[in-house]
């Protein structure tokens, strides 16, 4: 018994000693982080009705799909140019009344035509007749 308490203390006095020779570990300096105020708005949707049968000054592109040009009448001011989209799947050819002719727009091509002098300006397809458009041109 008397070697048991021998072995027991020897074991107490170990661990003490242990504890105390640990390192003490460096101290950090403390870390700063900086979150960013946000300071923008949040956005509002504004919905703006838009006519179907008459393009706006700021809007000259015709649309073709469908076997029709969309808008079919438009109205801009002098100087302006147009612009037609093919969005159709078959080839359109856009000629106008005064002899301006687009050439032959395959499917995602476009053409455009600068107006410099007011007017009325009727148009159509020489591929499918019934296709017809008018660009009306303002001062």
């Amino acid at each position: 018994m008397k070697n048991g308490l021998i072995l027991l203390a020897i074991i107490i006095i170990l661990v003490g000693l242990c504890g105390c020779t640990q390192t003490a570990s460096p101290v950090q300096p403390p870390t700063t982080v900086t979150t960013p105020v946000q300071t923008t708005q949040p956005l509002a949707a504004t919905i703006i009705p838009v006519p179907q049968t008459t393009g706006s000054v700021s809007d000259n592109t015709i649309r073709i799909k469908n076997y029709a040009f969309d808008p079919a009448s438009i109205t801009m001011k002098v100087g302006s140019t147009a612009r037609w989209v093919n969005q159709d799947s078959v080839p359109h050819r856009i000629l106008f009344a005064d002899g301006v002719d687009s050439a032959v727009l395959a499917p995602s091509q476009s053409w455009s035509r600068k107006i410099d002098q007011a007017g009325t300006y009727d148009y159509s397809c020489t591929i499918h007749p019934a296709m017809q458009g008018t660009v009306i041109v303002e001062l």
